[in-house]
C-alpha cells in the first residue's frame, strides 16, 4: 500500500456520494498519481459536515469505481451498526 496523499498534492474531486438518509458523505478524490480515496464525512446540522477521520483520507483505491463500491458497502456508509 502506497503513502497517503499529502493535502497540498493536486486532485480532484470524482463525485460525492450520500447515503440513503443524507446523514453520511463520501467524497472520491482522484489524485495526479492515478490513485483514488475517499474523504468520508458525517452530517452535524444544517448543511454542515464533519470529516469522519480528522482529515485522513480512506485508500487507496485502482479507480473511482472501487471506491464507490467499497463505500457504499460498508455498514457505516448504509448506516447499520452491524
Amino acid at each position: 500500500m502506497s503513502e497517503p496523499p499529502m493535502p497540498e498534492q493536486e486532485c480532484r474531486s470524482a463525485f460525492k456520494l450520500y447515503s440513503e438518509d443524507g446523514k453520511r458523505a463520501a467524497d472520491v478524490l482522484e489524485f495526479r498519481n492515478g490513485e483514488t480515496y475517499l474523504d468520508e464525512q458525517e452530517w452535524v446540522e444544517g448543511t454542515t459536515f464533519k470529516n469522519r477521520h480528522s482529515g485522513r483520507l480512506v485508500g487507496p483505491f485502482a479507480s473511482p469505481a472501487d471506491a464507490e463500491k467499497f463505500i457504499v458497502a460498508t455498514p457505516w456508509f448504509r448506516g447499520s451498526r452491524a
